[in-house]
């Protein structure tokens, strides 16, 4: 079986609390990892039964957790946010993978349970340690059997509720996805085109559109690095490395031809 069939099979299989604890940024990302040849006993949440539904999948034996990547909680688990110490920051709603923390800045801060997976990320980026993880719905991590027989109503619970996080997941990571696409086209181009279009005797203007151009540059390289360490979609902003390349070079242009010995040097004062 191909790989790219292969993926969305194993991702069905795991249990979508996108938590990363088995080193990947979402299960999907794991998904593919595990069609590439990665080991399937390093879902923590899933736990064995995730293991041997893989296994069967993959025509594979068996293995026992890895304990390298932690140990399958005893029931599922929801993070609760103490309210009355939140402050608002918003730092657990930027964590949340799969968008299940309402609230505003500098507002209080809610988890709708029906939604949290329990990845447990909400908990670090807290400033004032307000977030605990506790017992959740009593439904079941997992879902899966050996047989084909109909799952039962818990079963197919944890499976709905699998699947729900999987769709959240994926509408949030495509609103981020296109929100940077949109902070990505509004690059200072129109500043870097008004000082060439200027005349090369306004330097200050020039020095300014140059230093604008290579800022814009260097944010969306950085961009581009932490999506892809996050295994996010990036090919929208990579489309614009050759624009804004050449916004760069043409503002150096610009300014170097300003300062070439021999121009007329004017600063902009305003009208007199």
């Amino acid at each position: 079986m191909a790989n790219a069939t292969l993926i969305p099979l194993i991702d069905a299989l795991l249990p979508q609390t996108q938590c990363g604890q088995c080193g990947h940024p979402g299960c999907a990302p794991y998904a593919q990892a595990i069609a590439n040849g990665e080991a399937i006993n390093h879902c923590v949440p899933g736990g064995q039964s995730t293991i041997d539904a893989l296994a069967r999948l993959l025509d594979k034996p068996s293995l026992p957790l890895d304990p390298a990547y932690g140990v399958t909680p005893e029931h599922r688990l929801v993070a609760f946010i103490r309210e009355d110490e939140c402050i608002g920051c918003t730092k657990c709603i930027q964590a949340c993978p799969v968008d299940a923390i309402v609230g505003a800045a500098k507002q209080m801060h809610t988890i709708m349970i029906d939604e949290c997976t329990g990845c447990d990320l909400c908990v670090a980026p807290c400033p004032v340690d307000c977030i605990d993880m506790v017992k959740g719905p009593d439904i079941p991590m997992t879902w899966h059997k050996a047989s084909d027989e109909p799952l039962n109503a818990d079963e197919q619970a944890a499976k709905d509720r699998a699947d729900k996080a999987r769709e959240r997941f994926e509408a949030l990571k495509a609103r981020k996805a296109k929100l940077a696409e949109a902070k990505a086209a509004r690059r200072p181009t129109s500043v870097v085109a008004k000082a060439a279009n200027a005349g090369a005797a306004d330097t200050s203007a020039l020095m300014i559109a140059a230093a604008l151009a290579r800022s814009q540059l260097k944010k969306t390289e950085k961009q581009i690095a932490a999506l892809s360490a996050r295994g996010e979609e990036v090919s929208h902003l990579e489309a614009r490395l050759p624009e804004l390349n050449e916004a760069v070079q043409e503002a150096e242009a610009a300014l170097a031809k300003a300062k070439a010995p021999g121009s007329k040097r004017v600063r902009t004062t305003g009208a007199l």
